[in-house]
């Protein structure tokens, strides 16, 4: 096609959809944590959506798995368990000698496990509902308003079913994954690795129904992961996946296998074409893995492709640039914060942007890092915090951080902290009282 004049859309006043103290744009992991927890601290609260469904990867994305991970606590606590009231969370202990050394942390009941997404999205709706959080689904953010300053967000602008519109708030937490309502406010951001700037690969996670489950495991204890039958596969031209290995569990449902073991590299999550290719072939290998699977591993013979995710899974976009930058020497370091918000103990966990290997060194023996406050409040901006992946990190400290349950711990604590600034009719995220916002925090079950 050839360049296009630009089209000029004319000037316009947007009608205003909806107005509320604290607006979260963003449902998953730290969507959920900000919006709950503002919601439960007294502020009115809007969250929007773009799909039809809370949890984001936990849910479109489909990522049925939840592992190693002890230290967030609080909101994504009470999730698991609502989830294992349900018979929908299947505990795993196998693991945390691999992940985590040889000695749980005190009291860790439960670290890791499979769940049902369907009965997630359920239980998510409902823990909304219950603070009184409104939720808008089927909404994007497409624009932002600021101040005469520039320091202050005032509002965004939304598309839906209705058109465009206008949200107005007080606070504004970008819980987008990919920072989007933050890179709209003209806030400064990393992409990548410093070398190239190569983004960690994407996954389509998908399900296998129809499995027999003991026959299976029987099989996994000598051949983790179906690592020699995938690298005889390969060798014999069956598989192009570019890992080494398959990354597979048992679901909660009988028969149900959950598998993250795909690998789509060379794609930009915040580009519309790749993510578009990024879909076809995650399909694409998803359908060659299940033929593999199928062909060679003892109890899958009969298995039936289920369902795949309905958005592929995306580990690493933008990085927003805040008060504090978490690096790869703080995770590693286990460092500790006096602004911190959440505790971590998922390890750097690179997968090779251009290889078939993931890089990962565990942190033992209940150690933790953790994560402080001034990583979330943006730099520039007085109203504008960031509870999800896209926090102030390096390329490493990111593959730490980027951990569902961490994301989920950090945006609890973002939301309590805008709760307390609505409270106190604070002008700034830099003048809420720290010891205040974790006394909070360990009431609600958090870990600080």
């Amino acid at each position: 096609m050839n360049q296009q004049t630009p089209f000029t859309l004319p000037a316009r006043e947007l009608q205003i959809l909806d107005e509320a103290d604290v607006v979260v744009v963003g449902g998953g992991a730290g969507g959920i944590g900000a919006a709950i927890a503002a919601a439960r601290g007294g502020a009115k609260t809007i969250l929007i959506e773009r799909f039809g469904t809370l949890g984001g990867t936990w849910t479109s994305g489909l990522l049925g798995m939840i592992m190693v991970n002890w230290t967030a606590r609080g909101i994504f606590e009470e999730f698991r368990r609502r989830l294992a009231t349900l018979g929908a969370w299947n505990e795993i202990r196998e693991s945390w000698e691999y992940w985590g050394g040889d000695v749980p942390p005190e009291d860790a009941a439960s670290y890791e496990g499979t769940y049902d997404a369907e009965t997630a999205k359920i239980v998510l709706d409902e823990m909304a509902a219950e603070a009184g959080v409104q939720i808008y689904y089927f909404t994007q953010v497409v624009d932002v308003f600021k101040s005469v300053d520039g320091r202050r967000v005032t509002g965004v602008a939304v598309q839906s079913k209705q058109g465009l519109h206008g949200i107005a708030g007080r606070i504004f937490i970008d819980s987008s994954g990919d920072g989007d309502l933050s890179a709209l406010a003209g806030a400064q951001f990393e992409v990548g690795r410093p070398s190239d700037g190569a983004l960690q690969p994407m996954t389509m996670i998908f399900k296998l129904d129809n499995v027999d489950t003991p026959c299976a495991l029987e099989y996994l204890k000598d051949d983790g992961g179906c690592r020699r039958a995938w690298q005889s596969a390969k060798t014999r031209g069956e598989l192009t996946v570019p890992r080494d290995c398959a990354v597979l569990n048992p679901g909660p449902k009988a028969g149900q296998w959950m598998f993250n073991s795909t690998r789509l590299q060379g794609f930009d999550g915040t580009n519309t074409r790749d993510v578009s290719s990024a879909m076809v072939e995650g399909r694409r290998q998803v359908a060659e893995v299940t033929t593999f699977m199928r062909k060679n591993i003892p109890g899958f013979a009969h298995a039936v492709l289920s369902e795949t995710a309905a958005h592929v899974g995306v580990r690493e976009t933008r990085r927003i640039r805040c008060d504090y930058t978490v690096t790869g020497e703080d995770i590693n370091g286990c460092r500790k914060h006096q602004d911190v918000i959440a505790r971590g103990n998922w390890p750097i966990d690179v997968h090779n942007p251009n290889g078939e290997t993931t890089q990962v060194k565990p942190i033992r023996n209940g150690a933790y890092y953790e994560i402080p406050f001034r990583s979330t409040t943006v730099a520039g901006f007085d109203n504008l915090l960031v509870a999800s992946r896209c926090i102030d990190s390096t390329h490493e400290g990111h593959a730490a951080l980027r951990a569902s349950p961490q994301v989920c711990a950090i945006g609890e604590g973002v939301g309590t902290a805008a709760a307390q600034m609505i409270a106190g009719n604070l002008t700034s995220a830099r003048e809420v009282n720290v010891p205040a916002l974790q006394q909070a925090l360990r009431d609600s079950g958090g870990l600080v």
